[in-house]
């Protein structure tokens, strides 16, 4: 079998465009967690510092607030823009919510907000409404007034007191959370909060935060909090404070091609065998997100290797399958 490690030299305008995107949507981290975030060296990350400073992207690392700071940042003038192209702006941004997994998004809606806002007032109202309600509020089932709300407790470090529709409770209950990072993923919008009565970051999804009750205090975000790291490990949405597990599946030629031109996950390790054949290996939170989402969809040309357990409940799963449709075809 051939290996493929699916690993390729940073250039220079992927490391600097990482660094900003690193600085906007985790800046609560030390110098040191910052270069292995970007898996760079110390003095690597000096010259790229330099090189946004003469673009005109100034940060620094504040050692009261324990992260990084922006204190420049690069200014591009607006051209005229059609009514046509905000539209196509705000149709691109919706596509990558939906299938994306980052902060950086929702400063992408804030962006077309500033266009839109420019505009005439009955065009700024046909706008409003695709950002707002086709966006926000059919796509995502979130109430944009909700959102806003949130992302400034976050921005201004405020304790919130909430009502949560909990699924896994089945009921809703009042609880305070303080608002770590509001991001898309899996076609959905979540932020990540820390819960002071169960003293854990909990990831809520959003359209279930069915009413904000009002502010209740300050806070300060862990230091043993770090977007990048908590998430670098999930396949699709679940993240978990436990080490990632290994999942290896071997794929039948005809999926394998298919499997073998796609990007599935960071972690990814691909090993290619002579009967065309495919051996991916992955390193996520929560295997059952890739049972779910990886290899059911290709049926019986997927076959868990290991773990163990996942494996037999795939098996669970089938044999239940079988037997819903055995009974619907008596």
């Amino acid at each position: 079998m051939k290996s493929d490690s699916n690993k390729h030299p940073q250039c220079r305008a992927a490391r600097l465009i990482k660094l900003i995107c690193e600085i906007k949507s985790n800046p609560r981290q030390t110098p040191e967690q910052l270069w292995r975030s970007l898996e760079i060296s110390r003095s690597q990350f000096f010259e790229d510092k330099k090189s946004l400073a003469l673009l005109g992207f100034i940060f620094d690392y504040d050692r009261k607030r324990k992260g990084y700071v922006i204190k420049k940042d690069i200014y591009l003038p607006v051209p005229d823009f059609t009514a046509v192209e905000v539209l196509s702006l705000v149709m691109a941004v919706r596509q990558i919510s939906a299938a994306g997994d980052h902060t950086l998004a929702f400063d992408a809606v804030k962006a077309i907000k500033k266009i839109i806002a420019n505009s005439d007032k009955r065009v700024r109202e046909l706008l409003e409404y695709a950002i707002d309600d086709d966006v926000l509020k059919n796509r995502f089932r979130v109430d944009s007034r909700i959102v806003e709300e949130l992302w400034r407790a976050r921005d201004g470090c405020w304790r919130l007191e909430i009502v949560y529709d909990d699924f896994s409770q089945q009921c809703e209950r009042t609880m305070q959370i303080d608002p770590y990072a509001l991001f898309f993923k899996g076609r959905a919008l979540y932020i990540d909060a820390f819960v002071p009565d169960e003293k854990k970051v909990l990831m809520l999804r959003v359209s279930r935060v069915k009413r904000i009750v009002g502010r209740v205090g300050n806070f300060g975000i862990r230091e043993d909090y770090n977007f990048g790291q908590r998430h670098r490990h999930s396949f699709r949405v679940m993240v978990s404070d436990k080490p990632p597990q290994l999942v290896r599946i071997r794929f039948a030629p005809n999926a394998a091609r298919y499997i073998d031109e796609s990007w599935l996950h960071e972690s990814q390790k691909k090993m290619v065998g002579i009967d065309g054949s495919l051996i991916l290996s992955l390193s996520v939170s929560d295997p059952r997100e890739v049972l779910w989402y990886l290899v059911f969809p290709w049926g019986d040309e997927a076959e868990i290797l290991e773990p163990q357990w996942l494996r037999e409940e795939a098996l669970k799963i089938a044999h239940r399958v079988v037997e819903t449709y055995g009974k619907n075809t008596k």
